[in-house]
C-alpha cells in the first residue's frame, strides 16, 4: 500500500468515532434484521454478543455543554459520563439500541440502569455484578454469572451463544488485542509512530466496527504503521495519561499541542480495553471471566496497589517522564484512588499531576495552564545540576 493511501485510510480509522462515522455499522446491522447492544464500560465481555451474532456498541455519549433533560432525572453533580448517556437515550439518539447491559463499574451505573429500566429505553435493559476480587473464587462466580446472562439474552433477544460461537469470538478478539499491544510496544520508541490523539481513535474505532473488519482495516496498517514517526514537533516530554471514559480526542491533543507526547495511556477506552488476551484453555466463560478480572484494573476494582504498580511498570518500560492524572467529576472510584495513587507515585519519584475534567472538553484555558506548568517542572526537573 503507498504512503499516502495508508496515511488516509489511518485517518479515516482514527475519525470512527466522530458522532457523524460512528453509527453507519449500528445502522447498517439493523436494516439487515440483527441486533446491536450497547455497553458503557469494558467490564462485558463483548465476545458473548459476537459469538450471538449481535453488534457490540460502546457507547460514547452526547459531549454537549449542558445536558438538561437528563437532569430531570439524575442530579447535576453526579458521573458527567452517565448524565451524558442519559441525555443521548432521552433524545433519540441511541434509538437504534436492541439492548443496553450494564455493570456495577460504579453507583452512578447502577442508578443509570434504574434510570433506563424504568423508562424501557431500550426495552432490553440488562445489569451484571463483577466482582471487585482478582481470584479464583471471582473467576469462577463472574463466570457463572455469564452463563445466567446468557440464557437470559438468548431468550430476550431471540439470539443463540453456543460454546464454540464464543470460541471464534474469542479468536477475533485476542487477534485484536495482539495487534493494538504491538502498535503500544512500538509507542516505546523515541519517536512513537502515533501520537496519543491518534492512538486513542484507533482504539476507539473498535468500539464501533465489526470486529472482523475493524481487525482487517488495523492488520493491512501495520507494516506502515512500524515504519512511521508522529507528526508532532518535537514533544520535550514523555507523559502517561490516566484517567476512566476519556473518550474525546481534543483533551489528548490539547496536551500534546503543549509540546509533549503521550507515549502511554492507563485508559479504559486506552490500553485497559485490550490488554492481555483470554487465552484457549478451560470453559470459554471462565476465560473470559479470568481476562475481563485480571486485566489491568480500574480503581472500581479496589485493589489499588496493583493499578499503581501496573502505572509504575509502564512509566518505566515507556520511559515516561510524567504521569497525568485526568479524573472526571463525579468519578468517585478513581477519586477514592487518587490519595494512594499521588503518594505511591510519588514515593517512587514519579512526577504526577491531578486535573478534574468535565466528560465534555471544558474549562480548556485552566488545563493548558496546568498542563504547561507541569511540563516546566519535569524541564527544570530534565536540567542537570
Amino acid at each position: 500500500m503507498a504512503s499516502t493511501d495508508a496515511e488516509a485510510k489511518l485517518k479515516w480509522l482514527i475519525g470512527v468515532h466522530l458522532p457523524e462515522n460512528r453509527n453507519q455499522w449500528a445502522l447498517e446491522w439493523r436494516r439487515q434484521g440483527r441486533r446491536v447492544v450497547g455497553t458503557l464500560d469494558c467490564l462485558i465481555p463483548e465476545e458473548i454478543f459476537y459469538a450471538a451474532g449481535m453488534l457490540p456498541y460502546r457507547i460514547i455519549a452526547s459531549h454537549r455543554a449542558d445536558t438538561p433533560n437528563a437532569h430531570l432525572w439524575r442530579p447535576v453533580d453526579v458521573c458527567r459520563y452517565c448524565n451524558h448517556v442519559l441525555e443521548s437515550l432521552l433524545t433519540g439518539e441511541l434509538d437504534f439500541l436492541d439492548g443496553l447491559v450494564f455493570t456495577d463499574w460504579d453507583d452512578d451505573e447502577r442508578r443509570l440502569y434504574d434510570v433506563s429500566h424504568h423508562l424501557g429505553k431500550p426495552a432490553f435493559n440488562y445489569i451484571i455484578h463483577v466482582p471487585h476480587q482478582n481470584s479464583e473464587l471471582a473467576y469462577n462466580y463472574y463466570a457463572k454469572s455469564l452463563r445466567r446472562f446468557i440464557s437470559d439474552l438468548e431468550t430476550a433477544l431471540e439470539v443463540k451463544v453456543t460454546d464454540d460461537a464464543l470460541w471464534e469470538a474469542i479468536k477475533i478478539y485476542d487477534k485484536m488485542r495482539r495487534l493494538l499491544m504491538k502498535l503500544y510496544e512500538w509507542r516505546k520508541r523515541e519517536a512513537p509512530p502515533v501520537s496519543g490523539a491518534e492512538a486513542l481513535g484507533i482504539v476507539l474505532a473498535a468500539f464501533f466496527m465489526p470486529k472482523e473488519r475493524y481487525v482487517a482495516e488495523l492488520e493491512s496498517l501495520m507494516d506502515y504503521l512500524e515504519s512511521r514517526q508522529t507528526s508532532l514537533k518535537r514533544p520535550q516530554h514523555r507523559l502517561l495519561v490516566a484517567s476512566d471514559r476519556l473518550d474525546n480526542l481534543g483533551y489528548m491533543e490539547l496536551i500534546e499541542e503543549e509540546g509533549a507526547v503521550v507515549a502511554m495511556d492507563d485508559l479504559d477506552t486506552g490500553s485497559r480495553y485490550f490488554w492481555q488476551t483470554a487465552g484457549s484453555d478451560s470453559d470459554p466463560l471462565y476465560v473470559l471471566a479470568r481476562r475481563y478480572i485480571s486485566k489491568p484494573a480500574c480503581p472500581r476494582m479496589f485493589f489499588f496497589d496493583q493499578q499503581v504498580e501496573q502505572v509504575a511498570q509502564w512509566v518505566k518500560e515507556y520511559n515516561i517522564d510524567g504521569v497525568l492524572h485526568l479524573p472526571h467529576m463525579g468519578s468517585f472510584d478513581r477519586l477514592c484512588c487518587n490519595p494512594y495513587f499521588l503518594e505511591r507515585l510519588t514515593e517512587l519519584g514519579i512526577p504526577v499531576m491531578t486535573f478534574l475534567r468535565e466528560y465534555h472538553l471544558a474549562n480548556v484555558g485552566q488545563l493548558k495552564t496546568r498542563i504547561g506548568a507541569f511540563l516546566e517542572t519535569l524541564e527544570a526537573r530534565a536540567r542537570p545540576g
